[in-house]
């Protein structure tokens, strides 16, 4: 090409003086443009800063609009050559669906709970009702309170087979046999508590012949009685020095008592020397408290477990409550 008419290729200005740099721009001429932004290269991947006007004339794309800096980002170089514009990029699709899904969830709590204050009507929490076998002592205010709502919902009673209620019984007794200690040298107690406890081999213990004493039984509750009945005697075999002690034989046992009820009804039981629980039928009565009296007892045993003292181990209160 002839030097007169060479073009510099960075600014595509005729340079017509012969120098070695363009008039226009300042670059040798002779040289390609190395900004990667607007010729880019494969294998040219160092940063590149110029201080020079936009190649977009060199670049051969006419309408082009020029860059300030070749260090700024161009947002736009030339129209596409098919006259398409851009389509919108995924943040656009991802901000639809987003405000889609929040006015699925906006719209499915309206549609459950309500507008708010919209006069709506919300539906109340369901409760189970309670079936209750057994009731309190309620005080005088608690029972007045409530008196016009026991008459339209009674309270519903339900009544499983009969129990042992003697567990929950407060005994009495007017006396008892002082404690003491068993072979192995632990505590023993012979108070009328024993009779309750569930235990064979402890009891309530009083001294001589208990013929006429009276033991009282205080229920928690108002409970319906279909049996009664007892160990009459100390049923417990202690061991020392390889002799067997049989307080059960050795101390005076119960031959017969009087069961005494709050309506004024009793109940007589006779017993036999076994040291089982012995047990009869009565009617049923309903009752707060039982009176034990006791009718009979057996003169004291012989050998080493004699003992001039009446025992009662275990009582028996079969009933239901309510």
């Amino acid at each position: 090409m002839d030097a007169q008419t060479e073009r510099c290729a960075h600014c595509g200005s005729p340079s017509t003086d012969g120098g070695r740099f363009c008039l226009n721009c300042g670059a040798e001429l002779g040289t390609e443009p190395t900004d990667p932004r607007i010729f880019p290269s494969s294998s040219d991947t160092a940063e590149r800063v110029y201080d020079l006007p936009a190649y977009a004339a060199a670049a051969g794309r006419p309408g082009a609009r020029p860059l300030d800096s070749l260090t700024a980002e161009p947002a736009y170089l030339a129209p596409d050559p098919g006259g398409r514009r851009p389509g919108p990029g995924p943040g656009l699709w991802i901000g639809v669906a987003a405000t889609m899904v929040v006015a699925l969830l906006l719209g499915g709590y309206l549609l459950l709970h309500g507008g708010g204050d919209q006069g709506g009507t919300t539906a109340s929490p369901l409760v189970p009702h309670r079936h209750h076998t057994r009731s309190s002592p309620a005080s005088p205010a608690a029972s007045s309170s409530s008196a016009s709502a026991s008459s339209s919902s009674p309270t519903v009673q339900v009544k499983g087979p009969p129990t042992d209620v003697a567990g929950f019984a407060l005994a009495t007794a007017p006396s008892h046999a002082p404690a003491g200690v068993d072979f192995a040298g632990a505590p023993v107690t012979y108070v009328a508590a024993n009779m309750v406890d569930g235990r064979n081999d402890t009891c309530w213990r009083t001294p001589g012949d208990a013929t006429g004493t009276e033991l009282t039984f205080r229920l928690d509750q108002p409970t319906r009685l279909t049996r009664v009945g007892l160990v009459n005697g100390y049923a417990k075999i202690a061991y020392d020095g390889g002799r067997a002690y049989d307080w059960y034989r050795g101390n005076r046992r119960v031959l017969s008592v009087a069961w005494v009820f709050d309506d004024g009804s009793s109940v007589s039981q006779t017993f036999v020397d076994d040291r089982a629980m012995q047990q009869i039928a009565i009617r049923p009565v309903t009752t707060s408290s039982v009176r034990l009296r006791i009718t009979a007892v057996s003169p004291p045993g012989r050998g080493p477990a004699s003992r001039d003292d009446t025992a009662i181990s275990e009582v028996l209160l079969l009933g239901r409550t309510g």
